[in-house]
């Protein structure tokens, strides 16, 4: 009742959340960053597509259609699939699409710090996936600070934009209810360990 009463009360700020929260989406960005970093390393349009679609192929396709799916049956409650037990299935799903790609990226020789970019997103979802089973983090706040994290470190240009991107998906998803601080503020601590932590052992 409180929360539908907030809603009520803020319509635009709840409009302003819930288009950030769309736009800066977990699927979406890391998609963004792996094509900004593999242009700038490449300067390569060719090399940046193949990288995009393979991601499409592997990951963003494959887990956007399972959460549909499941939505589509009525076995998820929605789109960001908030309640926590439902992401069981989740994570591990999005662990082995990652895992895939990252195969793919090796076997086509990509740039090594796309591959450790694509690690490093993989490590997120992994710790978040284990946090899961006892607490809810935002995956929306771990995406976008393990993009912003790699972008600030490889494509320094992108870096103030993407690290303003992962403070506004932050609050967003407190103003629409999703997420307490707490869980935006873990989300945000494992994305930037992750990036960090690819980068000191793999570049």
């Amino acid at each position: 009742m409180e929360l539908e009463n907030a809603v009520e009360k803020r319509p635009l700020r709840q409009t302003l959340a819930a288009a950030v929260s769309a736009i800066i989406h977990p699927v979406a960005f890391p998609l963004l960053t792996l094509a900004a970093i593999t242009f700038t390393q490449t300067s390569s349009p060719r090399a940046t597509l193949v990288v995009c679609l393979i991601a499409l192929v592997l990951t963003t396709g494959p887990v956007a259609a399972l959460v549909g799916y499941q939505v589509a049956r009525g076995r998820w409650t929605d789109l960001d699939v908030s309640v926590r037990q439902q992401r069981y299935a989740l994570y591990p799903v999005g662990l082995i699409c990652s895992l895939l790609m990252i195969v793919a990226f090796i076997l086509i020789r990509a740039p090594h710090v796309t591959i450790a970019a694509a690690l490093a997103m993989a490590l997120a979802n992994a710790v978040d996936g284990v946090i899961n089973y006892a607490y809810k983090v935002s995956a929306h706040a771990t995406a976008a600070a393990v993009c912003a994290a790699l972008l600030w470190l490889l494509v320094p240009g992108w870096g103030v934009p993407a690290a303003l991107a992962a403070a506004l998906v932050g609050w967003s998803r407190v103003e629409l209810g999703r997420h307490t601080t707490g869980q935006v503020l873990l989300g945000w601590l494992v994305g930037i360990a992750s990036a960090l932590a690819v980068q000191l052992l793999f570049v």
